[in-house]
């Protein structure tokens, strides 16, 4: 009962309201940037035509996008996953109904323009302990921790939207560094895409494998390099293994022949 309710009940009350409340979270975005997409944050509607819009809009120092409402399907497969770690409803933890990005240009002022938007967001969306909380993987990234090196570097927002008359949204804003983006999309998100995927024919439907065929083609040969050096290793370790092994049984005859005499 309580899987049904969190599932089929509470999945899509989520998905209806934060489509509703969708465009207020665009336009305070905007306003937060304090450009409400005008001069200083360029506002892209779809991020398939962004460097046509960045063209029109040459001294660009940010620009964001707001993705569509995340689907009632993929929700509800988060929604079973956090059931299973967390308490009920495992919905209360989902953080980003609504997503946004913002992308700030690279040089000099760079960093100057990453601060100012943490603290520009901060302000709009009164982030703070128990509302919201900011990861940020600029102060960590290439960091080794136990066995793995911290993420590339970027920053991630979780915030709350509170619109009159509706339930309040979480929401998570993605903050990128152009060049760092630019980079970790060339080399990383073909790989998610593909780890992601549930099927062959859904990475098809996605538009990946048309789009990117070449690409799968290089990263899966070079995987297999990497797979056929590392087992010439494991073969040479054998190799070495085995003849320490006879020194060993030699060493061993040698002290039983001592003990006999």
């Amino acid at each position: 009962m309580k899987k049904h309710v969190d599932e089929e009940v509470l999945v899509p009350l989520i998905v209806g309201v934060a489509s509703e409340v969708l465009q207020d979270f665009k336009e305070q975005l905007g306003k937060a940037l304090n450009g409400d997409c005008g001069d200083d944050a360029v506002c892209v509607d779809d991020k398939e035509h962004v460097q046509t819009v960045l063209q029109e809009n040459q001294n660009w120092q940010r620009w964001f996008t707001v993705a569509k409402v995340k689907g009632a399907v993929r929700m509800k497969a988060k929604t079973k996953k956090y059931s299973k770690d967390k308490s009920w409803p495992g919905s209360e933890y989902l953080g980003d109904c609504l997503r946004a990005m913002i992308v700030c240009r690279g040089g000099k002022e760079s960093g100057d323009t990453i601060y100012q938007t943490w603290v520009q967001l901060k302000k709009a969306f009164g982030i703070r302990e128990d509302n919201g909380r900011l990861k940020n993987n600029f102060a960590t990234a290439g960091v080794l921790k136990g066995d793995k090196y911290q993420k590339p570097p970027d920053m991630l927002m979780n915030v709350i939207l509170n619109v009159e008359g509706c339930m309040p949204m979480p929401a998570e804003i993605q903050v990128h560094h152009e060049e760092v983006l630019e980079l970790k999309e060339s080399r990383t998100h073909l790989l998610y895409e593909i780890y992601r995927a549930e099927s062959i024919n859904s990475l098809k439907g996605s538009g990946q494998a048309n789009n990117n065929t070449k690409i799968i083609k290089k990263v899966l040969e070079e995987n297999a390099k990497v797979m056929e050096e590392k087992a010439k290793v494991m073969e040479e370790k054998a190799k070495v293994m085995e003849e320490n092994a006879k020194v060993m049984e030699e060493k061993e005859k040698a002290l039983e022949e001592k003990d006999r005499e």
